[in-house]
């Protein structure tokens, strides 16, 4: 860990957080403006949903890559090339953002760049901030990142009706020059950490597999494609991994280090409930509006304006959360988030359809209390347990593996809803009353889920001791 002054340290923080805030920002924006690229370029729906599938992909496929990157780079070098590509790709697309092919050029390398800089921000973070004050900097963290999809949906609306496409592309300039140029300035030099021999195969084993698994998982929810084709990606995907696997398990120096899952027991724990808590988040995006705008008959944008008081609370609790790890205390404020987040959940499965609006304000806080408190101190925690040199492949991996967690639940949420409320149709109940009744057994899923996680806290919280005593140290660190 480099040991710097504070107006140095604050520096980094400023540099990363500003070039991971215009990322999420972007992408959060472009989420809901599928009909107005149809219309804008006279393409079928099904075609303009390439430009979300399209990052997505790059992004998770470069994830697990990242590590070889910075193997090669250093961390400097391969954050400063994500956020050099995010602002070089974005003039691109400010410039020709009339020619539907660099649109889904310039999403291809805005998901590149982020999969290079997400598991690197937190990376850099750690490296100038001791243990001490980590939860802190989660903390710091989190906030932008759930400040910026609750506003994103806002800024691209707001930019296809008052003005053109291409200055959602601009705004992100300004912010990619400015994060560059601290980077370059403020982030001391990184030598690589090891040398790991390129193996092609092994490299082409794994793009295939992930990006098998990741297309198969999107076409799900494409009704132009063939039903036959996802589960052929599925399986495909599946198959090469398990071969990748076998053939990196007889190298000295793998591809991706997943043996940091067998020897770091607090590490292991934490990735498995921020999994789950990312599976339960995404699926509880799926289901929410589907309750708001099917069943309660909200507007769209009444529906989006019910997930702000998530992110606002989301966004204050988090740095309690990151405080509270930093205290060294008991992780039982972690159970009582995740506690919060089951009972909002839950809840949803129970009120009636004429449930007050004050009602809904307050689930919808109450769930963003729960994940301020568990979500981002959980993944402080795992990354805290790393050595100073694998926190790059660890961060790369648990991403890579809570990406592909999210997508498996929506696609099985998807998948269950349109099969479930069609079978309760055709046993004589009316549509309506079929889609709510499904969508309520989605949320007690989901929530029973959540609870399920309340003794992986407590393996956690004893698991976090144990290394404590083992090293001697009075205080949980």
């Amino acid at each position: 860990m480099v040991i710097v002054s504070g107006l140095k340290k604050h520096s980094v923080l400023l540099a990363v957080l500003l070039g991971a805030f215009s990322l999420v920002l972007t992408n959060s924006a472009f989420n809901i403006l599928l009909p107005s690229f149809v219309e804008m370029y006279g393409i079928p729906t099904a075609f303009s949903s390439w430009i979300i599938i399209l990052y997505i992909l790059a992004m998770t496929i470069t994830m697990p890559l990242t590590s070889l990157v910075v193997d090669r780079l250093g961390r400097k070098k391969t954050y400063i090339a994500g956020i050099g590509l995010y602002g070089l790709f974005s003039i691109l697309g400010g410039l020709f953002s009339q020619y539907i092919e660099i649109v889904l050029l310039v999403r291809v390398m805005h998901g590149i760049a982020a999969g290079l800089m997400i598991p690197l921000s937190l990376v850099l973070l750690f490296d100038y901030y001791g243990k001490e004050v980590r939860g802190r900097v989660v903390g710091a963290w989190g906030i932008l990142l759930m400040i910026a999809p609750a506003i994103g949906p806002t800024l691209g609306g707001a930019i296809i009706q008052f003005g053109e496409l291409k200055y959602l592309f601009w705004i992100n300039v300004p912010f990619a020059l400015f994060s560059f140029l601290l980077c370059c300035t403020q982030i001391k030099q990184y030598p690589p950490v090891r040398r790991k021999t390129l193996h092609l195969q092994g490299i082409t084993l794994m793009v295939l597999g992930i990006a098998s698994l990741s297309l198969g998982i999107q076409m799900f929810s494409n009704p132009t494609v063939p039903s036959w084709i996802p589960y052929v990606l599925l399986i495909l995907g599946a198959a090469t991994l398990v071969s990748f696997i076998r053939k990196e398990n007889v190298k000295e120096e793998p591809l991706i280090r997943y043996s940091l899952l067998k020897r770091n027991p607090v590490y292991t724990v934490a990735l498995l409930i921020s999994a789950i808590q990312d599976a339960v988040m995404f699926g509880v995006i799926f289901v929410l509006p589907l309750i708001f705008q099917e069943v309660l008959h909200l507007s769209p944008s009444m529906t989006g304006a019910m997930f702000i008081p998530t992110a606002l609370f989301t966004s204050l609790f988090v740095w309690v959360g990151g405080s509270l790890v930093d205290s060294g205390k008991s992780l039982k404020f972690i159970a009582y988030g995740i506690g919060c987040i089951a009972v909002s959940v839950l809840a949803f499965a129970f009120v009636p359809q004429g449930v007050s609006f004050i009602v809904l304000l307050l689930l919808m806080s109450l769930r963003g209390i729960g994940n301020g408190l568990s979500d981002m101190t959980v993944t402080a925690i795992g990354l805290n347990s790393l050595q100073e040199e694998d926190l790059h492949e660890g961060s790369a991996l648990s991403n890579t593996i809570q990406r592909l967690t999210s997508s498996f639940a929506i696609m099985l949420l998807g998948l269950y809803y349109d099969v479930r409320w069609q079978m309760v149709v055709q046993s004589g109940e009316l549509a309506e009353h079929a889609k709510w009744t499904i969508l309520k057994e989605e949320c007690i899923i989901l929530g029973v889920l959540m609870i399920l996680t309340l003794p992986l806290v407590s393996l956690l919280n004893r698991k976090r001791e144990d290394i404590v005593v083992a090293n001697g140290k009075n205080t949980v660190a």
